[in-house]
């Protein structure tokens, strides 16, 4: 997910962004409901196609309107993808942006990494593109990025077995328990919604037929979507985005080149002019109609602000006026997932398969071959470790990552650590601005707090993948972006 952009998209110049006057009333997005909500329109297909005819139309209208008076302008907080897509279609509205960036580049957490001396590119942040994913898809062609297959066939390495692809599996009970759960969710009530949101995942599937040995297999299989053991997950959260999901749990696509394109190409239309990096914000003020954002000695004027920053960062902006304590409080409540990504690059492809994958039980849970599509001998795979293993990895240096990543391995290949030639990792819940890979909603808080993050603050408004139907997506991210957007051009 994170790449250099090249100096020529590093270099930010000096902005001269005024104070417009004009005053204005922001409304709600109509947009897809959170998991449970009462939708605002058919479906989630209708809700983007209006997005996309919001943009093309309001393009239109915002020429006379600006041949009357002063563009509309809004300060965006954060260059990842919520933030680069509110601006794009802000931009295209005729509205002035300013994006301020905390780190010292764009992107957020989409982070590609080539590594030195071959043409091999993996992700350390966003990876998979989904195949519901219906506004990257269209971003992506929109924008001349191909997208490419980047599906796989899972094995499992359990106590030093390993098993092949549709060679392992669960009991009758939990497949036929998890076939009706799945069948009736689309039937469940609001109570029976809130019902399953206090539970978490491991107890749910246990009540429906889930024995021992299944749910030690699920939690591995489980934990690298959330982060965490599913011990500690919503049951609700869980269900919704598994019954939602394609059959390969969006694991679908990739763009070919790595996802830092699309960043690449947000940034060619916003125009790298509009985006200052470095630029930590330390509070946002309103008064009079007026947005007022502080970062260092500098201060921006707007008539309205998007802040998409994640809660560890949100946390440390002083509001004036207050957040509402709910507010405020379900900020501090939201954790997020503690993942780390080990790259690593092998001589030889000695997994043979270019749709690898594989479960273990073995520090990191997952194992996937990210070269698939890409020529050479040499190849990737791309490790995740979750939770307290994920801190344990985090605590050592590459070289001693290394190789307990590869020897992880030995009992599939013993040629494994061996052909390891290079690594390369991002722990993210050592990251300084999200403390975690992707928000984690444990049992209670899908109901309980994400509704109050979501909601606008006077005129600043939120977006990114913490608020949006499913965590850790970079479509998520985008159509909260988009939504927060349109609710200010209309």
């Amino acid at each position: 997910m994170k790449n250099n952009l090249g100096p020529a998209l590093l270099h930010v110049a000096e902005l001269g962004f005024e104070q417009c006057a004009v005053h204005h009333n922001m409304l709600h997005a109509a947009k897809k409901p959170p998991k449970g909500g009462t939708p605002n329109m058919t479906n989630r297909r209708e809700f983007l196609k209006i997005l996309g005819a919001t943009t093309a139309s309001v393009a239109l209208t915002s020429r006379h309107v600006l041949g009357q008076r002063k563009a509309k302008s809004c300060v965006i907080i954060g260059s990842g993808l919520a933030g680069l897509s509110a601006a794009f279609k802000l931009k295209n509205a005729g509205w002035e942006v300013a994006i301020l960036e905390a780190r010292n580049r764009i992107g957020g957490r989409v982070f590609s990494h080539t590594f030195k001396d071959t043409n091999l590119i993996c992700e350390l942040g966003a990876e998979w593109v989904g195949e519901s994913h219906e506004r990257i898809h269209a971003l992506c062609g929109d924008f001349k990025i191909p997208l490419q297959k980047h599906q796989f066939e899972d094995r499992l390495m359990q106590n030093g077995k390993v098993s092949q692809p549709r060679a392992w599996g669960f009991s009758e009970g939990a497949k036929q328990g998890l076939a009706k759960l799945i069948g009736e969710y689309a039937k469940l009530t609001p109570l029976q919604k809130a019902n399953l949101d206090k539970l978490d995942w491991w107890t749910q599937l246990e009540k429906i037929g889930f024995s021992r040995d299944d749910l030690l297999v699920r939690d591995l299989m489980d934990s690298t979507d959330f982060g965490e053991s599913i011990r500690n997950v919503s049951a609700f959260a869980a269900l919704a985005e598994y019954a939602e999901s394609s059959p390969n749990n969006e694991m679908d696509y990739k763009m070919t080149g790595g996802n830092s394109r699309l960043v690449q190409e947000f940034v060619k239309r916003i125009g790298a002019d509009n985006i200052r990096l470095g630029k930590p914000v330390a509070e946002i003020n309103q008064k009079a109609g007026i947005i007022t954002v502080v970062s260092g000695e500098k201060v921006f004027k707007a008539d309205a602000c998007i802040c998409t920053a994640p809660v560890a960062s949100l946390r440390k902006i002083k509001f004036n006026p207050p957040l509402p304590a709910a507010q405020a409080d379900a900020a501090e409540k939201l954790g997020y997932a503690r993942i780390i990504k080990n790259s690593l690059l092998f001589d030889e492809r000695f997994w043979k398969a270019d749709n690898f994958s594989m479960v273990t039980d073995m520090t990191s849970h997952y194992y996937f071959h990210s070269t698939q599509n890409q020529p050479g001998k040499q190849g990737i795979l791309t490790a995740y470790a979750v939770g307290d293993k994920a801190d344990v990895l985090a605590s050592q240096d590459d070289t001693r990552r290394q190789i307990i990543v590869a020897r992880d391995l030995i009992d599939f290949s013993w040629s494994a650590p061996n052909l390891a030639r290079g690594i390369a990792s991002y722990a993210w819940q050592r990251d300084e601005f999200t403390q975690g890979a992707y928000a984690l909603y444990r049992p209670g808080q899908w109901f309980g707090i994400k509704p109050l993050l979501a909601r606008p603050h006077g005129k600043v408004l939120f977006a990114g993948e913490h608020i949006a139907d499913w965590q850790g997506f970079m479509e998520g991210a985008i159509e909260t972006g988009e939504a927060a957007a349109a609710s200010l051009i209309r």
